[in-house]
């Protein structure tokens, strides 16, 4: 009997270790370095830098409507990459960029007779981990409502947290920071990303997201197993955080960027080369530009003999200060708590039903201010809130570019599911049709 327990102990073991599969990706440069841990129970990964573990036993994995995505998984054939490419960048912190990384793409598969399939795409960088799901076309599976995707970034040590908490999942993306160590973060707080993290060595963390396309952004919340990626919702309920309805579909980039000092996290142009090329063939009209925004300094018009508002004279006022100091542009957003545009609601933040962003106000004479603007070398620039715009999005940018107006400031979209992720690619897609530059407000962190 003590000989059958001993085979059979030995037998589970074997058995446990076969189930068990790991593999590993690291930086160009061999310094950065994760592994992907794929076991019975969950799956997980971890990332060391050097000698240092920065995170440890972070698991992966979904839950959708038809159940759980994360357990009784196995390996399917695993595929690698060297990616090395130089790209130019319209604007940013410099020209030319380069995409050097390593990639390593794992099947994970279900054991089950669902047999469903998420692949795993690992990119290693010298200067960040970057990982995605992507859903492959296959037979059995082409759509899914998701309810969390689970994806943990559990830290190790105890850095020094630089972070902004935020009031819920419809917020400004604006406040003030708090700077703790990591064991004082809050827990069951949302936290906006990036948020970034300082080791006492000095080595730096930040944990944002890239190239988020058709899906909800994340934010991160303080758990017990350390952080825990959070998909903004749906608006109007809190359990469905993406859906789409064929395949093949993916996640957004969840992005590790790692510097041995901090200042060095401002110097990655990682997010940017895990996004798309560009689409656009002519950028050239695509310019940065310095601006006027009078709502910044309460329409002052000092040695003056008019009243200030939402008049010829009042635009002519900055127009003229604008060309005299060599700015590029004059922004006009209207007066007080009145647009620019017809609204039948006294308030910015919140369009009335009836708002129209095509109909500036008679008093306003628009064509007349952006003539006048022309004359003297100055572009236009127009603040809009989102809803109205969204609403006569082709005919408004089509009145837009025949008045000559330079771009617009799109305000309070305050949100960054996956509907309003969907409406900022629009708006964006139809501004370049039109050649107008557009500057978001009141919106979600950039992602490249």
């Amino acid at each position: 009997m003590r000989k059958l327990f001993i085979i059979c102990a030995l037998l589970f073991c074997l058995g446990t270790a076969s189930a068990q599969q790991k593999f590993s990706v690291a930086s160009p440069d061999g310094k950065l370095k994760l592994v992907l841990d794929i076991a019975p129970e969950k799956v997980a990964y971890s990332v060391k830098y050097g000698k240092q573990q920065l995170l440890e036993d972070s698991r992966l994995g979904f839950e959708f409507d038809s159940g759980e995505f994360g357990a009784g998984l196995k390996a399917g054939k695993v595929q690698r990459r060297k990616i090395d490419e130089a790209y130019e960048l319209v604007v940013g912190k410099v020209r030319r960029a380069r995409n050097y990384c390593n990639e390593m793409t794992v099947p994970l598969v279900e054991r089950n007779g669902k047999e469903r399939t998420v692949n795993l795409v690992v990119r290693a960088f010298d200067d960040g981990i970057a990982f995605r799901y992507e859903f492959p076309e296959q037979k059995a599976w082409d759509s899914y409502v998701m309810y969390d995707e689970r994806t943990q970034f559990n830290l190790q040590g105890n850095p020094m947290a630089l972070l902004m908490y935020l009031p819920g999942y419809v917020n400004t993306h604006e406040g003030v920071y708090s700077h703790v160590r990591y064991d004082k973060v809050a827990r069951k707080r949302l936290i906006e990303m990036p948020a970034t993290f300082e080791f006492d060595n000095g080595v730096a963390v930040a944990i944002t997201e890239a190239a988020i396309r058709d899906y909800a952004g994340m934010y991160l919340m303080k758990e017990k197993g350390g952080l825990v990626g959070k998909l903004s919702p749906k608006l109007g309920q809190e359990k469905i955080k993406v859906e789409t309805d064929s395949f093949p579909h993916r996640t957004p980039w969840r992005v590790i960027s790692v510097a041995d000092r901090v200042g060095g996290l401002l110097e990655t142009n990682i997010l940017t080369s895990l996004n798309e090329p560009c689409r656009i063939e002519d950028t050239s009209w695509i310019k940065p530009c310095r601006t006027t925004f009078t709502w910044w300094n309460g329409n002052v018009v000092p040695d003056s003999t008019f009243s200030p508002g939402n008049n010829f004279d009042t635009n002519k006022y900055y127009i003229d200060f604008a060309a005299r100091n060599g700015l590029d542009a004059h922004g006009i957003y209207g007066y007080a708590e009145t647009p620019w545009y017809y609204d039948d609601n006294f308030n910015f933040g919140w369009a009335g039903p009836n708002a129209d962003v095509t109909k500036p106000i008679p008093c306003l004479n628009m064509p007349r201010i952006v003539e006048y603007a022309r004359s003297k070398g100055v572009g236009i620039h127009l603040w809009v809130h989102w809803r109205p715009l969204y609403d006569k999005l082709e005919e408004a940018f089509a009145l837009y570019e025949g008045w000559g107006v330079k771009g617009l400031m799109v305000d309070f979209m305050d949100r960054n599911d996956q509907e309003m992720i969907r409406i900022q690619e629009e708006i964006l897609e139809c501004a370049a049709r039109h050649r107008l530059f557009i500057q978001f407000h009141g919106s979600s962190k950039p992602s490249g």
